[in-house]
């Protein structure tokens, strides 16, 4: 709804700028014909606006998949998962191990610029042992309460 507000007040401006040119130049243009026009190029240069991505900031990094936590509502979501993964071992395997795999390759990339399946020994060394097993080998069992929480320590800590 704003947008289209702004387009239409945009336009209403050109167009009338068009028109009060025309007239200071001695020339009676039809003020509706004005109007229009000032309302097509604003809507036009809406529809460029929008169709232009925003510029990037930073240098440019490999073709990733975004942060997997980027918000408070992502957060709750992740604390809820890690809490039933805690106590249900398919949940775990299903929905919590890939979020903490996924959370690890992207603070490797991010942080040290360490892709795992490239770099596998240096990757090792940074997440250390337990992580590592996490990332790598299939889970035997779900982790207990204490394990889940040295994972997630062992995460902020690369």
């Amino acid at each position: 709804m704003w947008e289209l507000a702004a387009v239409v007040v945009g336009g209403t401006v050109a167009g009338a700028a068009v028109w009060l040119v025309f007239l200071l130049g001695s020339y009676r243009a039809r003020p509706d014909l004005c109007l229009v026009a000032g309302l097509a190029v604003a809507a036009c240069w809406r529809l460029v606006r929008s169709t232009v991505p925003p510029p990037q900031l930073g240098p440019s990094t490999p073709d990733r998949t975004e942060s997997v936590v980027d918000g408070f509502g992502e957060l709750t979501s992740l604390e809820h998962r890690l809490s039933w993964g805690s106590v249900d071992a398919d949940r775990f395997a299903e929905r919590v191990r890939p979020l903490l795999v996924e959370l690890a390759r992207e603070r490797l990339w991010s942080r040290h610029g360490v892709d795992p399946a490239a770099r596998p020994e240096q990757a090792s060394r940074i997440v250390g042992k337990s992580l590592w097993q996490l990332m790598t080998a299939p889970p035997v069992r779900r982790p207990t309460r204490a394990e889940l929480a040295r994972l997630v320590d062992d995460l902020e800590r690369i």
